[in-house]
């Protein structure tokens, strides 16, 4: 019956999910917007997900949209996420795992759009001299991820897809950009991680990295979040956030070598790292039923696993 309520809450208000999205694609509105200029903050992940926030502050897409952008740069989506819960950041990119649980806790944010997706962001890298070749090998071992984000569901679901439970493994946790040299200082025997984190930890290991192919387990997904009552005081400046959003993926499309170089230089990436990762990526703006799937499983795992003991009450978006 628990798991029952845990889908029912999430269902009664991610169904609700309309957002910025939906008006600004049916408001016939010219590119550039004349008015007086907002200033916003924005937690963004230092990562590939965030390409279109790159893009859109290196090619001025924000100012056409007399947006002033305050761009705050943390290690994880959870980071970002936990900083706008705070009073910190107006808006904060961040995966369905952490909306998941702070869904158990609270009621007062929107989802307003996904920005990107990937099957292939996150990573399963392992020691070679571990014994690690499969998953299978994983048992017994211990597994770096940052808890509370993608990469802990992301092993979960990893480990189900290969007839494994998570008993099987040891979770260490480890923030993201340390995961990379725990891995190679031999503190843990494999990792869960996304871009870059998972490139840096390959070159950290040269031919001792295995990476496990893991792409058929998760459709990872980046999102737009704000607070309830940002939302209901600032609608005409999130639609305006989100053109800018779409100009900057309709950039990426037509544009990919100077989108690729914009990117790596921000991410401190070479040419020929961004040029392998980059078709992992789909960079469009969307709000689709999909993602309700998601936050359904993940809160049916989160239970399951007794990560909590409640049900989701959080999970909401806006028809501004």
């Amino acid at each position: 019956m628990r798991k029952m309520e845990a889908v029912v809450g999430i269902a009664a208000v991610v169904l609700l999910l309309a957002g910025a999205y939906f008006i600004f694609f049916n408001s016939g509105e010219e590119a550039w917007f004349e008015g007086e200029v907002e200033r916003l903050t924005l937690g963004a992940e230092t990562s590939l997900l965030t390409a279109a926030v790159w893009i859109a502050e290196d090619k001025g897409f924000f100012k056409e949209q007399n947006l002033e952008i305050l761009i705050e740069e943390f290690e994880s989506g959870k980071a970002s996420f936990n900083d706008m819960l705070d009073g910190g950041v107006d808006i904060s990119t961040v995966a369905p795992t952490p909306i998941m649980f702070n869904s158990f806790k609270r009621a007062d944010f929107f989802i307003f759009a996904t920005f990107v997706s990937s099957v292939e962001d996150v990573k399963v890298i392992a020691r070679k001299d571990s014994g690690i070749n499969s998953a299978q090998d994983l048992k017994g071992k211990r597994v770096g991820t940052p808890v509370g984000t993608t990469g802990q569901f992301f092993l979960a679901a990893f480990l189900t897809f290969r007839n494994m439970e998570e008993s099987d493994v040891e979770v260490v946790d480890i923030s993201p950009s340390n995961l990379p040299e725990a891995l190679n200082n031999k503190e843990v025997d494999a990792i869960v991680i996304w871009e870059p984190h998972a490139n840096n930890a390959k070159k950290l290991l040269g031919d001792n990295a295995a990476h496990l192919q893991s792409s058929d387990v998760y459709d990872e997904t980046f999102n737009f979040m704000v607070m309830k009552d940002f939302a209901e005081q600032n609608p005409e400046a999130i639609k305006r956030f989100l053109k800018a959003i779409d100009k900057a993926t309709e950039f990426i499309k037509e544009n990919k070598e100077e989108s690729q170089e914009i990117v790596a230089e921000r991410l401190g990436l070479n040419k020929e790292e961004m040029a392998v990762l980059w078709d992992d990526f789909s960079f469009d703006i969307s709000l689709k039923q999909s993602l309700l799937l998601t936050l359904e499983d993940e809160a049916r795992w989160a239970i399951s696993s007794k990560l909590t003991t409640t049900r989701p009450i959080g999970i909401k978006s806006k028809l501004f």
